[in-house]
């Protein structure tokens, strides 16, 4: 019988990102064991996958929400100033200035 472990991920008030084993709930702090961990979903807006996604003296609280496509090749963001953008996913290179989505 062959055993997975599954994990989840929140981001804090604090704007933490912590990773939690299941069903124990017990924090997973190893950044080695964080980075093998392939996400089936992602609609956290913190971690280095998605580092590229705020754009430069962005505060804290401007991108409100993200989500990667089903295929994981690109994420879309919505942030204060009511934009929709589209990145490339992962994204982890700074400031990476994305695509507009005209809704």
């Amino acid at each position: 019988v062959a055993f997975f472990l599954s994990y989840f991920q929140v981001s804090t008030g604090a704007y933490k990102r912590q990773v939690h084993e299941v069903p124990l709930g017990k924090q997973i702090t190893d950044p080695a064991l964080i980075e093998k961990i392939t996400w089936a979903t992602w609609t956290s807006i913190l971690g280095d996958e998605v580092i590229g996604i705020w754009p430069r003296n962005a505060e804290k609280a401007d991108v409100n929400c993200a989500c990667v496509t089903h295929a994981g090749l690109n994420i879309v963001t919505g942030d204060d100033f009511g934009l929709v953008k589209l990145f490339d996913f992962p994204c982890t290179e700074k400031f990476v200035s994305g695509y507009f989505i005209l809704i």
